[in-house]
């Protein structure tokens, strides 16, 4: 009775109350379960005065300083886990919630704002980033792949393609060696070796197969393959293992334009044929990725996202789309895969649906195609996206009509985005730029301890 009395001093309203239990998965910000009387008219404003209030009377034994950091920290709120973006009367009725019963209010602390930390600047485009271990690789349309550390040094070069790079990704790496892959629109695939100590890097392997420029890789979880989707319409399965002392399986691969500084010794690359190639695509493939050892997603230009059975080669399942796919990205702790598309539009599937009804969720606010997409690799429900609009959108798939964030840093058309394992997302653009955002809010600690 003392809570509700106290409850209505502080948040009066002429309209009617609701009975509104308080539960956090964040323990140290617990309250009492008890059900309060809650104002329908409020909204997170109010209610986080009312959190706030509650945490500081119980803080008994906790230091001046602590009660002081808690008091201003800032909550959002769901409810049947959708994030409470109107006044709790509205949202009640447009989800159909029951006033009759007590109604379970989520809270949890609010994610900070990301702040831009460092710009990475390049000579061209960027068109694609992998974050290992301390390090930053980017594919730029200069023809270069390049390797950074978060401070924005560039360590190593390495200009062996002859056209724009499209894609790069890590195979493997440890304190002596990285082994990364560059895609380029020279229709060739690089599997190089990268000299930590002496930071120096050669081309182990030269992969030849496809007939038009490569956009996309992905390797998959053992590190022994990888995938390549090309403008020829095919993906293309490989080794990744390399493999110094190989000749080539096919004939000469040419000239290859090379630094002096990359090399490592006498040996040359050897030429590489791919294990699998996959048809079906009737466009474009514009990216690819492993759910697990025997499957692949791709997404096209066709308008289809396709589902491969690596095991038997054959395309097992399609889930249609309006527009251009441009680009997808899969999480394994949410099992739900999101695309971006020319339509704008950032769309949730999940491919376990029996019952066709494959999208689950539609994101919007971009004002352009949406170039690219990433999940979250701590969380199942935050994701970002990047647009020709020239915006980074950071997502939580619980708040169903607007970003948590919308970040307007780029000048020209986001082309690639990515994120660091804690601490950081990464966005790459058409204005020559790779931008660090720090998303820890100060929570963690953000330089290289926490960027591997």
């Amino acid at each position: 009775m003392e809570r509700d009395l106290e409850l209505k001093d502080k948040m009066a309203d002429e309209s009617g109350y609701v009975q509104a239990r308080f539960i956090t998965k964040q323990t140290k910000y617990a309250v009492s379960e008890s059900p309060f009387s809650v104002p329908m008219k409020v909204g997170s404003q109010e209610l986080n005065e009312l959190i706030s209030s509650l945490l500081s009377s119980n803080d008994v034994g906790t230091s001046e300083s602590d009660t002081e950091n808690e008091r201003n920290f800032q909550f959002d709120f769901l409810i049947d886990g959708i994030y409470l973006q109107e006044t709790l009367d509205k949202h009640m009725r447009l989800y159909n919630i029951s006033t009759e019963s007590v109604v379970e209010i989520e809270y949890l602390e609010k994610h900070p704002a990301p702040r831009p930390d460092n710009c990475l600047l390049h000579d061209d485009w960027v068109s694609s980033i992998a974050v290992c271990k301390k390090c930053v690789l980017s594919g730029s349309y200069d023809g270069n792949a390049y390797v950074w550390d978060f401070k924005g040094t560039c360590i190593l070069t390495f200009d062996g393609h002859t056209a724009p790079v499209k894609s790069v990704c890590w195979i493997s790496m440890d304190d002596d060696v990285g082994i990364f892959l560059s895609a380029s629109q020279d229709q060739s695939i690089r599997l190089s070796e990268w000299s930590r100590g002496n930071d120096t890097t050669q081309c182990i392997h030269i992969c030849k197969g496809h007939t038009q420029s490569v956009d996309t890789l992905a390797v998959d979880s053992s590190q022994t393959k990888f995938c390549s989707g090309s403008w020829d319409k095919t993906l293309k399965i490989w080794s990744a293992v390399p493999d110094p002392s190989a000749s080539d399986e096919t004939g000469d691969e040419g000239k290859v334009k090379k630094k002096q500084k990359t090399v490592l010794s006498k040996r040359k690359e050897t030429t590489r044929t791919p294990l699998m190639t996959l048809s079906g695509h009737t466009e474009a493939v514009s990216s690819v990725l492993w759910i697990d050892q025997s499957t692949v997603c791709s997404a096209g230009w066709d308008h289809t996202i396709r589902v491969w059975d690596i095991s038997a080669g054959v395309n097992k399942q399609t889930l249609n789309g309006s527009k251009v796919f441009c680009d997808i990205s899969y999480s394994p702790s949410a099992r739900l895969l999101v695309s971006g598309s020319a339509d704008r539009h950032v769309r949730l599937w999940d491919p376990r649906t029996t019952d066709g009804a494959v999208v689950k969720k539609t994101l919007t606010s971009h004002q352009g195609w949406v170039s690219s997409v990433a999940w979250s690799p701590s969380s199942q429900f935050e994701l970002i996206s990047g647009s020709y609009d020239t915006t980074v959108n950071l997502w939580d798939i619980r708040s169903v009509n607007t970003p948590l964030f919308t970040m307007t840093e780029h000048q020209d058309k986001v082309m690639n985005v990515n994120w660091t394992q804690n601490s950081s997302i990464l966005s790459g653009g058409a204005d020559n730029q790779l931008i660090i955002y720090d998303i820890s809010g100060g929570r963690w600690r953000t330089r290289s301890s926490d960027m591997e």
